[in-house]
Formats: structure tokens, sequence, C-alpha cells
């Protein structure tokens, strides 16, 4: 009787193991696509976008793998010695020639990132550095397995950052691009 437990189980076990290896194999489908985009190389131009004016200077970096760029590193340098404030509700995801949206970072709950949002204050003379990514670029990936949120590439052409920093009671503007594209990798 024993014996033929022990052999129901290997089948059960077998039977099971096949199943599991069919749905590993479709889920690996995907990333073999993705794996071919690593022969190219992603070109950002200019790399690094520097603006400043009479208040602040503004450094942004868009951040790339392999695969493409995601996110933009931005460091704000408070050039007074009264406060700034980025306002991020009015602070924008740009691209090509209009608005897409806003951004989240660090504390944004990817559910709420379209949610009001307080300002940064940068104090008189400091700076502020943030990892932002654009909003509409967020996807939700529910499955039976697994689900997760993930932040998507930016998209091929101009992309940048329309920020707006209240100085002194007044709104200050700047609209920052690059451009991201791919290119072959040079031998």
């Amino acid at each position: 009787m024993d014996k033929k437990i022990g052999i129901y189980l290997i089948i059960a076990a077998s039977v099971f193991s096949a199943g599991c290896a069919k749905r590993v194999v479709a889920k690996v489908e995907p990333q073999a696509t993705q794996w071919s985009r690593h022969s190219l190389e992603i070109k950002v131009e200019p790399k690094v976008i520097q603006r400043v004016n009479e208040y602040y200077e503004v450094i942004a970096e868009p951040k790339c793998m392999t695969s493409g760029c995601n996110a933009f590193m931005l460091t704000i340098k408070n050039k007074t010695a009264k406060n700034l404030e980025v306002n991020w509700n009015k602070t924008l995801y740009v691209f090509g020639a209009q608005a897409s949206g806003g951004f989240m970072f660090e504390g944004v709950v990817y559910k709420d990132r379209n949610s009001p949002k307080s300002s940064d204050v940068i104090f008189g003379n400091g700076h502020l550095i943030k990892l932002i990514y654009p909003n509409d670029l967020v996807k939700y990936y529910g499955g039976r397995y697994v689900a997760r949120w993930d932040h998507e590439d930016m998209p091929f052409g101009e992309n940048g950052i329309f920020l707006t920093v209240n100085v002194d009671g007044k709104e200050v503007t700047e609209k920052i691009v690059t451009s991201i594209s791919i290119s072959q990798p040079k031998n």
C-alpha cells in the first residue's frame, strides 16, 4: 500500500512540475525580446542639463540603464538667503512639446501619485537633491502570481521637466529638456 502512495506522489509531482515549467517558459519570452535591446546604446543629449537664474541653479540628469531612462536626478541650489519652495503640483513632466503629468518621488505612494503633494522648501543658500519619476510612466502589472508597480522608460525624443519654484511670493519657471535616442554601440 505504501509503495502505491509513493508512486502516486511521484506521478503527481511530475505532472505538477511539468505544468510549472510551461508557465516559466512563457514568462521568459518577454525578457528575451527586451534582451535584444541591450545591443543598442541609449544616447542622451545633453547628459546633464543646467539652468541658472538669479535665484537658483538647477541641474537635471536623466537616470539611465541599458534599456532606457526612467527618472531624473534633480538638484536645485538656492543662491539667495531666502527660502525657496518647489511646487510639485505645478512641476510637470515634459514629453515632446507638451506637459504630460507630474512627478513622483520617495515617500509618494504609487496609487496616490496624482494626488496633491506638499512643496519642498529649500532654505537660504541650501540645496535639494531628489530622484523624480514621471507619473504618466508608472504602470501596474497585475497577474495571477505577481502584481507590482514599475517605472517605465521614457520614450525616445524630447523629455524633461517644467519646474515651478516659488520665490518671495512669485512663481519662477524653467523648462529643462534633453533628447533620448538609441544608437549602435561603437566597436
